[in-house]
């Protein structure tokens, strides 16, 4: 970001006796995206930290309302993923925001890309990147470099 360095802020939370931690950049002196990191380990909690971190930094960014709970959902999709399917390593969310959409992208430790299912609505399980494809404007996901895992990400336009 050469001179301009990012604003960082960091946030201490427990979860489970691990920790979940957060922070804030801004690119330039009048940054036209907002982006904002949470890391916690893969546990029991980390969805209910995630969903709520991403819609409180959504509300704070000035994200109507009506768009909160699906952001909420697909977030809690995501990182449920993470945390059952990641291979075992820290979670990182991340949550941007611009004048035309807000992002939020869920990195972990597996490889894999994310799959939709086509079960019928009687087949308990596997409809969360389902819920992603109908809700989202758009989504995707990347490897990330030197084989560290993935990212899945989703906008929603505001």
């Amino acid at each position: 970001m050469g001179i301009d360095a990012p604003e960082v802020h960091v946030l201490l939370q427990d979860l489970d006796g691990g920790g979940a931690r957060w922070w804030l950049e801004r690119s330039g002196p009048e940054p036209s995206r907002t982006v904002m990191t949470l890391r916690t380990p893969p546990r029991r909690g980390a969805v209910w930290v995630a969903r709520h971190w991403t819609t409180d930094r959504a509300g704070e960014s000035g994200v109507a309302p009506l768009l909160l709970p699906d952001i909420a959902l697909l977030t809690s999709e995501l990182v449920g993923n993470a945390v059952v399917h990641g291979s075992g390593g820290e979670v990182e969310v991340r949550f941007s925001v611009d004048a035309e959409h807000a992002t939020v992208e869920v990195s972990d430790a597996n490889l894999d890309p994310p799959e939709v299912r086509r079960t019928g609505p009687a087949t308990p399980g596997g409809q969360g990147m389902r819920l992603v494809e109908l809700l989202a404007t758009s989504w995707g996901h990347h490897r990330l470099p030197q084989g560290r895992g993935k990212t899945v990400w989703f906008a929603i336009a505001l």
